[in-house]
């Protein structure tokens, strides 16, 4: 009797537990492919830090032939990321052949690049968040210029603003809510319309400080999503196995007592 109930607990195991073996494997494979995604363009971006820039260029090349390869085997990201990361990578490409930018100008476009690549691969805390710090900073100078009326200043932070800005903005498109976005680019759209500077310096700071409070939820809601589902998956898992030994178990109890009430039953007969 006791081999028989370890027979069927195996089997109820093995049940429960083949699905999430079959979906850890998938992760992994899928894991892999983004991994060694994740390094190429984390080389490429360090070479260009360098300013080993035909290197970097001939990685970046490389990297779009593995994409392509890894998209073939891996279904399950959209066409809008697959956009993205094509358009970061072509970009990237064309910076780094450019004569007429910034060594920084350059470095920024491949560090686009690796974190739209980050964005795609992970699932938690994507890299795209450590970028709150400068890019908060950079528009923390841009509301200081604006109370003090230094508009020379103000134009300086406000092209180095939108310049961070826009290199994270293509890792946020593939994490957030599009509403979002699009709420931050209606308050951008008003700071640089040509009015802006001819309304009140208060009128300017409270339209900065909404803009800043829409920013700053930008990051806020990456932090949010931090349920682990494998995690979730596994609790899941567990939960079944407990609830399916109770119901054997409970029906074990069952069938003996009813066998007990049958076999006094036939004794009093």
């Amino acid at each position: 009797m006791k081999k028989r109930k370890m027979v069927i607990a195996f089997f109820v195991i093995l049940i429960v537990a083949l699905p999430y073996w079959a979906l850890a494997d998938h992760q992994a494979n899928h894991t892999g492919e983004w991994e060694d995604l994740n390094k190429l363009s984390d080389t490429a971006l360090q070479l260009s830090k360098q300013n080993r820039f035909e290197e970097s260029l001939q990685l970046v090349e490389y990297f779009q032939r593995e994409f392509e390869k890894t998209l073939k085997d891996d279904g399950s990201i959209s066409a809008r990321d697959i956009r993205t990361i094509s358009a970061s990578q072509q970009t990237a490409a064309k910076m780094l052949q450019e004569t007429g930018i910034t060594p920084d100008e350059k470095v920024r476009a491949l560090i686009q690049l690796r974190l739209v690549v980050d964005a795609a691969a992970s699932e938690h805390q994507p890299l795209w968040s450590s970028m709150e710090e400068p890019v908060m900073s950079a528009f923390s100078q841009v509301k200081g210029d604006v109370k003090i009326g230094d508009h020379q200043s103000f134009q300086q932070n406000w092209d180095e603003f939108v310049s961070l800005y826009e290199t994270v903005y293509p890792s946020m498109m593939m994490d957030l809510d599009s509403e979002q976005l699009k709420r931050m680019d209606a308050h951008r759209s008003v700071v640089e319309d040509a009015i802006f500077t001819q309304i009140p310096v208060e009128s300017q700071v409270n339209q900065l400080a909404l803009m800043e409070e829409e920013l700053q939820n930008l990051f806020n809601r990456v932090k949010e999503d931090d349920a682990d589902p494998s995690l979730l998956w596994v609790m899941i898992s567990t939960g079944s196995i407990i609830f399916l030994s109770l119901s054997y178990t409970g029906w074990r109890k069952y069938r003996g007592e009813k066998d007990k009430v049958n076999r006094e039953r036939d004794m009093n007969k």
